[in-house]
């Protein structure tokens, strides 16, 4: 799954509500998430980070 910038523009109650649904929906599979706010990665139990 590739999202960019996926909560901007949410409120907190739905950025963890958007995050559980998509958590859901990975299953297992691999993630890429482009974000300027680290509060998105930590909302998907992100482990892997890379900072540019």
């Amino acid at each position: 799954m590739i999202l960019d910038e996926p909560f901007t523009g949410l409120d907190t109650a739905a950025r963890d509500a958007c995050a559980e649904v998509m958590l859901d929906l990975l299953d297992g599979r691999i993630l890429l998430l482009a974000t300027h706010d680290a509060v998105d990665a930590q909302a998907l139990n992100i482990s892997d980070i890379i900072t540019l």
